[in-house]
C-alpha cells in the first residue's frame, strides 16, 4: 500500500506541474508586458547592460575583474525612471544576475548546438513561466519534509496553484499572469518559502531528530527566499521565533515542570538566533546598507494607504469568512479546509493530552511524530493573520519591528496563503480519516481493510475538491490567454513602427542623451499605446530614461516629477527632458511651440527640445533646508511653480531621519520643515508654507557690473549613465555657486574637481551637486560608485559565517540528555 501511495503521490505532483505547463503555455509567448513584469524585465535588461559595461571597463587582472564585475552587478544606477535611482542597492538583484548569467550561458550553448535562440525578453518570461509551473513541487517537498504521506503531499501539490483572490497580491495566479499584477519578484521568493518554513520547523521543533542536514537546508532556503524578495524574507524571519516557541507553548499546556519549560525556552532563543544569523550574515552586504540608508528610500503618496497599513482586523476577518482570501468567486472550500486543518492539528494535541489510545492513524496526523511537526502551523496562520491586520489595527506597535516602517503590510497575505496551502491537505486527510474511523467503528464487519477504504475515500474527497476549485483557475487563465493572443496580434501590426521609435531613441542616448516624455497616464499618454501597454511604459522597459511613469516609487524624485508642466519649457530643462514622443493623432493645441520636430513613423512623432542644456547645470544654492523624507513634497512643488528655477536658485536640501532637531550647521540662510505645510526659521518661529512662502535668495556677492551667474558649463559628456563629466569655468568669486547633476542624490554619487575628491550635496528638487566657489577652469566628474562597504561585507561574510559555525556547532546540534 505504501508503494502505491508513493507512486500516486509522484503522479499527482507531476500532473500538477503538467497541468500548469499546459494551462499557462501562452505566458512565455507574450511580446509586451502591461504590468509589473515591465519593471522587472527592465531591471534584467539593465543588469545585462551593466554586465556589458563591466566587460569594457573592468581591469583585465582576474581577481580585480571578478571584484569589479560583482560590485557593479550588485550596486548600479538605473536611469529608467524618476530621474534615476540605485534600485539594486535596496531591491532584490540576485534573481536578475542569475537570469542574465544563465542567459549568457544559454546563448553560448545555442550558438554551438541546434537550439532555438531566444531573446533576453523571451528567456526571462520562460524562467518565470517555469517557476510558476513548478511551484507545486515546492509544496510537495515541503509536506514530505513535514512527514506527511506521499499521497497527502501529492494532493497538496495539485491544489497549490488554485488559490483565488480579488487581486490581493498573494500566491494566486492573479499575482503572476499577464492579465494580473506580474509580481515575478515575489515568485522568485515564493518558490523557496515553503521549503524554508518546513525545514525550519524540523530543525526548531524536533529535538530528537535535529540534524546538521536540516540546519544547513534551513539556512539555504531562508537565504534563497530572502535573496528573491526581501519583504518575504522579513516575513520568514518573523516566523522563526513563532516556530521555535511552539514546543514551549505545548509544554506549558501540558503542565510540564517549569525547569523543563525554561530549558525549552532557552533552546528556542538560542536556536532561533543560530538559524537566523547565517542568512543575515550572507546577505549583510545588501541588508545593512539598505537599512542604514533607508532615508533615501521614498514613501510615495502614489502608493495607496492600504498597502502600508493593510485593511484592519474587521475587514480582514470579513475577507476571511467570506472566502475572499482563498476562494474569491467560488464556494469557500479552501477557506473551510484551512480552518479544519487548524482544528485537526489542535485536536490531535488535545487527544494526546487526554491519553487517548495511541492507535496508528491512516492520515499520519494523529498520534505520531508528524503532529509535532505540524504543531506550529495553526500558530503561524494566526500570527500572519494578525500581522495582515496591519497598522490600521496595531498602529505604531508594528513600527517597533525593524524594517516595518516602510513595509507594505498587505503583503502578509503571502504568509497566510503559504501556511494555508500546508494546512489544506492536512484537513483533507483528517476529514477522510475521521470519516472512515467513525463508520468503521460502527460497521467493523465491513471495514476489515480500513487502510484501503481510507485510501479511496481520501482520493475521492480530494478529487471532489479539485473538481470544484479548478474551473475558477481555468476560467481566469482562459481569459488571460485571450488577452495575450489579442495583445500579441496587435503588437505584430505595430512592431516595425514601434521598434523604429525605440531604436531611434536608443541611438540618440549614445550621442545626445536626454530623458523622454511620452505623455501622462492621465492625459494623452493613456491612449498612446503599444498593444495594451502605454508607450511611456514600453519605452522605459528597454533602458530609455523616461519621466512620469511610476513602476517604482523609491526615488525621492518619484513624487516630485509629477509637478512637471508640459506647457512650461523651463520644466523640461529642470527634469532633463530632451525628447517628446507623441501619437500622430495628437491635437495641435497640445503640441507646444518649443517642441522641435525631429522624426516620425506611421503612428508617432518625435520632437526635441533644442537647445538642450544637458544633465549638468550651473546654478546657485544660497540657502539650506532640512526635512524628513515625507515632508518636503509641497515645498518642492511651491519652488517649481515659482520663478526660482529660472533664476538659477536651487537650495540645498538635507534629509534627516527626524526633524525634531531644527538647527542646521550652515552659514547660509536656513530653515527646517516641521511637516508638509509648516517650516521653522532659526529664530524658532513657525511659518505656513502657503501663507508665508519661504525666501531662499540672498544674492551672492558680485561686482556692480555683474549681471549673470559668474559660472558656465563649457562642455559635458556621459558614459554608461553612471559617469558624467563637465568642463566648468568660474569667472568670479561665487560663494553659493553649485554644479548640479540632474540625477537623484544618493551618497554613492561621488565627485572630483580636477581629480580631487569632494563630497556631493543634495539640492532641489532632489539632485546631486557640488559647490564651486573660486574663479578658475575645472574638470568635474560625477560618478556613481558601487559601495565599497558592500564588497567588504560580501567578501568577509563567508568567513564570518564559517567562524559562527565552528564556534556554535555543538550548541546547534545540542540534543537533550538521555535519561
Amino acid at each position: 500500500m505504501k508503494t502505491i501511495e508513493k507512486i500516486i503521490g509522484i503522479i499527482l505532483v507531476i500532473a500538477a506541474i503538467g497541468f500548469n505547463l499546459v494551462l499557462y503555455r501562452t505566458e512565455p509567448t507574450t511580446m509586451v508586458d502591461p504590468n509589473d513584469n515591465a519593471f522587472q524585465y527592465a531591471l534584467v535588461d539593465r543588469t545585462n547592460q551593466v554586465w556589458n559595461y563591466a566587460d569594457t571597463t573592468c581591469p583585465s587582472f582576474f581577481l580585480s575583474r571578478i571584484s569589479c564585475h560583482a560590485s557593479l552587478l550588485i550596486d548600479h544606477w538605473v536611469p529608467n525612471w524618476a530621474e534615476g535611482y540605485n534600485l539594486p542597492y535596496y531591491y532584490s538583484h540576485i534573481p536578475q544576475i542569475l537570469i542574465v548569467g544563465s542567459y549568457r550561458v544559454y546563448s553560448w550553448i545555442a550558438s554551438v548546438l541546434p537550439i532555438t535562440q531566444l531573446s533576453l525578453f523571451q528567456y526571462y518570461h520562460s524562467v518565470i513561466y517555469l517557476l510558476l509551473c513548478f511551484f507545486p513541487l515546492s509544496i510537495f517537498l515541503s509536506l514530505r519534509v513535514l512527514k506527511l504521506s506521499p499521497l497527502t503531499a501529492g494532493v497538496g501539490a495539485f491544489l497549490a496553484s488554485h488559490i483565488a483572490t480579488d487581486g490581493l497580491y498573494g500566491l494566486d495566479q492573479s499575482s503572476y499572469l499577464w492579465r494580473g499584477w506580474g509580481l515575478s519578484s515575489q515568485l522568485f521568493a515564493a518558490i523557496w518559502l515553503p521549503l524554508a518554513i518546513a525545514y525550519s520547523i524540523r530543525f526548531l521543533t524536533i529535538e530528537e531528530t535535529r540534524r546538521t542536514r536540516d540546519y544547513l537546508l534551513s539556512i539555504l532556503f531562508i537565504t534563497l527566499t530572502t535573496a528573491g524578495h526581501l519583504g518575504i524574507g522579513m516575513m520568514l524571519f518573523l516566523a522563526l521565533p513563532v516556530i521555535a516557541v511552539t514546543p514551549v507553548i505545548l509544554k506549558i499546556l501540558n503542565q510540564e515542570k517549569w525547569k523543563t519549560i525554561l530549558r525549552s525556552l532557552w533552546q528556542a532563543v538560542v536556536h532561533t538566533i543560530q538559524l537566523a544569523l547565517p542568512p543575515l550574515i550572507l546577505l549583510s552586504y545588501w541588508i545593512i546598507p539598505s537599512v542604514r540608508d533607508s532615508i533615501y528610500h521614498n514613501i510615495s503618496f502614489w502608493d495607496p494607504v492600504w498597502k502600508f497599513n493593510s485593511f484592519g482586523a474587521k475587514d480582514v476577518m470579513i475577507l476571511l469568512f467570506n472566502g475572499e482570501l482563498f476562494d474569491f468567486g467560488r464556494l469557500p472550500l479552501f477557506t473551510g479546509l484551512v480552518l479544519v486543518g487548524i482544528f485537526a492539528v489542535c485536536i490531535s494535541h488535545i487527544s494526546n493530552g487526554l491519553d487517548a489510545p495511541k492507535e496508528k492513524s491512516h492520515s499520519l496526523i494523529i498520534y505520531n511524530t508528524s503532529n509535532t511537526l505540524l504543531s506550529p502551523l495553526p500558530l503561524l496562520f494566526l500570527f500572519y493573520l494578525f500581522l495582515f491586520f496591519g497598522k490600521t489595527t496595531w498602529g505604531s506597535l508594528l513600527s517597533l519591528i525593524p524594517g516595518m516602517a516602510d513595509f507594505h503590510q498587505h503583503r502578509f497575505i503571502v504568509g497566510i496563503h503559504i501556511i494555508g496551502l500546508l494546512l489544506i491537505p492536512v484537513a483533507l486527510s483528517w476529514i477522510s480519516d475521521t470519516l472512515v474511523s467513525s463508520v468503521c467503528g460502527r460497521l467493523k464487519r465491513i471495514c476489515k481493510h480500513q487502510n484501503v477504504i481510507y485510501f479511496f475515500v481520501f482520493l475521492l474527497f480530494s478529487a471532489g475538491i479539485c473538481f470544484l476549485v479548478i474551473p475558477t483557475t481555468v476560467k481566469y487563465s482562459a481569459y488571460n490567454d485571450e488577452l495575450i493572443v489579442k495583445g500579441n496580434a496587435t503588437f505584430e501590426t505595430q512592431k516595425k513602427d514601434v521598434e523604429k521609435l525605440k531604436n531611434t531613441l536608443l541611438e540618440l542616448q549614445k550621442t545626445a542623451s536626454g530623458r523622454v516624455f511620452a505623455g501622462r497616464g492621465g492625459s494623452w499618454g493613456k491612449d498612446f499605446q503599444v498593444a495594451e501597454t502605454e508607450m511611456f511604459m514600453y519605452l522605459s522597459t528597454y533602458g530609455i530614461p523616461t519621466v512620469l511613469w511610476l513602476p517604482e516609487t523609491w526615488s525621492l524624485n518619484s513624487d516630485i516629477e509629477q509637478y512637471f508642466r508640459e506647457d512650461k519649457r523651463s520644466d523640461y530643462e529642470l527634469f532633463g527632458i530632451r525628447y517628446i514622443a507623441t501619437p500622430k493623432t495628437l491635437e495641435k493645441d497640445k503640441i507646444q511651440p518649443f517642441w522641435k520636430y525631429r522624426d516620425e513613423g506611421e503612428s508617432w512623432v518625435l520632437y526635441e527640445i533644442s537647445p538642450f542644456s544637458g544633465f549638468v547645470l550651473a546654478s546657485t544654492a544660497p540657502s539650506v533646508v532640512s526635512s524628513d523624507k515625507e515632508s518636503f513634497g509641497n515645498l518642492i512643488k511651491h519652488w517649481i511653480q515659482s520663478d526660482y528655477p529660472e533664476k538659477q536658485i536651487f537650495p540645498e536640501i538635507r534629509i534627516e531621519k527626524s526633524i525634531s532637531r531644527v538647527f542646521i550647521e550652515s552659514k547660509l540662510p536656513k530653515f527646517s520643515m516641521l511637516d508638509e505645510a509648516t517650516y521653522q526659521t532659526p529664530d524658532g518661529k513657525h511659518h505656513s508654507l502657503f501663507g508665508e512662502p519661504p525666501v531662499y535668495e540672498k544674492p551672492w556677492e558680485r561686482t556692480t557690473t555683474q549681471k549673470t551667474l559668474p559660472m558656465k558649463i563649457l562642455s559635458q559628456s556621459s558614459e554608461g549613465d553612471m559617469v558624467f563629466t563637465a568642463n566648468v569655468e568660474v569667472t568670479d568669486s561665487c560663494p553659493t555657486c553649485v554644479v548640479i547633476l540632474k540625477h537623484t542624490y544618493h551618497p554613492n554619487w561621488k565627485a572630483t574637481i580636477n581629480g580631487k575628491p569632494v563630497s556631493p550635496l543634495s539640492v532641489f528638487p532632489f539632485y546631486t551637486a557640488i559647490r564651486l566657489e573660486e574663479p578658475g577652469t575645472y574638470d568635474i566628474v560625477f560618478s556613481y560608485t558601487p559601495s565599497k562597504e558592500k564588497m567588504i561585507l560580501l567578501f568577509i561574510s563567508p568567513f564570518v559565517l564559517l567562524g559562527v559555525w565552528v564556534t556554535t556547532k555543538k550548541i546547534v546540534l545540542m540534543h537533550p540528555k538521555k535519561k
